[in-house]
C-alpha cells in the first residue's frame, strides 16, 4: 500500500510537470510562428506591413506567456504543497 501512495504522489508531480512544460512550450511555438510570417512575407509587397504587426504581436504575447508562466509556476507549487500535505498528513 505504500508503495501506492508514494507512486501516486510522484504521478501527480510528474503530471503538474507536464503541464508547466506542455503549455511554456506552446508559448514558444506560437511566438515562433508570428516570427515566421516576417520570413514569409521576406520578398513581397507586404513585408513592412506584416513586419511591425508581428513584432508587435511577440512582444504582446511574450508578456502574456511571462503571465501565464508565472501563474502556471505558481499553480504548480501550490499543488505540490497541497499533495504533499495532504500524504504527509496523519488521518
Amino acid at each position: 500500500m505504500f508503495l501506492i501512495e508514494v507512486l501516486g504522489l510522484l504521478i501527480k508531480h510528474i503530471v503538474l510537470a507536464v503541464r508547466l512544460f506542455a503549455n511554456m512550450f506552446a508559448g514558444h511555438v506560437v511566438l515562433a510562428v508570428i516570427l515566421g510570417f516576417i520570413l514569409l512575407t521576406y520578398k513581397s509587397a507586404f513585408f513592412y506591413l506584416v513586419m511591425p504587426a508581428s513584432i508587435a504581436g511577440v512582444v504582446f504575447l511574450s508578456l502574456l506567456e511571462l503571465f501565464v508562466a508565472f501563474l502556471q509556476a505558481y499553480i504548480f507549487t501550490f499543488l505540490s504543497a497541497l499533495f504533499i500535505g495532504a500524504a504527509v498528513h496523519p488521518h
